[in-house]
């Protein structure tokens, strides 16, 4: 179990057709592929507060306002705080900056990578062992859906072309130059398209299905990513 001393901070999108998960939205709609980020989005906070008692803020956008966010914090006991304006890497870098300081350990991850049932959030408090060190969980397609940090580093989140496929190994390049010590998760594959929802298991693919049309049946076992697009 993780430390007291970090803070979970999850970037999120109100679930609203036509403003989120809008590449997955090609092949479904905007109307289901909204309802299944906001299962995704549930599955990633029931699985951190599964395995966390500690603090977890849910970084809104556009605003806090959104009823669905309402009812998430307080099912889970999360704190709601509004997204920074600016590209992926300016919101990121407030929220790290925000985070770090109340808490000496902070982990981002976004919201739409569910395929998650492990111990994943204990190895990122194991890795961030001193303020060297820094952690990251790529995805396959470029990008990462998690990072951990033990100090703010605003030179981290510039330079990497958010909408390409090398953001990952960009963001890698730059914690050597900034002399962090990072250790790197298992890479997982996010759902950004209709190809990554069907290969996640069958068995997933319907629970999520389920809590798309009946939300609150989401259960523990989610995260998310930082993706390519946001």
């Amino acid at each position: 179990m993780p430390g007291e001393g970090i803070g979970l901070l999850i970037f999120a999108k109100a679930p609203e057709p036509g403003r989120c998960k809008t590449r997955l939205a090609r092949r479904c709609g905007n109307r289901r592929a909204a309802r299944l980020y906001r299962a995704m989005l549930e599955n990633a906070v029931a699985s951190a507060r599964q395995q966390f008692s500690g603090y977890i803020a849910l970084l809104c956008a556009p605003d806090i306002r959104h009823p669905f966010f309402k009812r998430l914090a307080r099912r889970y006991d999360l704190h709601l705080v509004r997204q920074a304006r600016g590209d992926l890497g300016e919101r990121m870098q407030r929220g790290a900056h925000q985070g770090l300081r109340d808490h000496s350990r902070i982990v981002l991850m976004g919201s739409d990578q569910p395929a998650l049932d492990d111990d994943w959030l204990a190895q990122a408090h194991d890795a961030l062992g001193d303020e060297h060190s820094a952690w990251l969980a790529p995805t396959h397609d470029g990008g990462y859906w998690a990072i951990g940090l033990r100090r703010s580093e605003p030179r981290l989140f510039r330079g990497p072309h958010w909408s390409t496929p090398r953001v990952a190994g960009k963001t890698m390049q730059r914690m050597r130059a900034l002399n962090l010590d990072h250790t790197t998760f298992a890479t997982r594959r996010d759902v950004d398209e209709w190809r990554d929802w069907k290969t996640l298991s069958p068995c997933l693919r319907a629970r999520l299905a389920r809590a798309a049309v009946m939300p609150g049946v989401a259960g523990p076992g989610g995260a998310g990513s930082f993706s390519r697009r946001r």
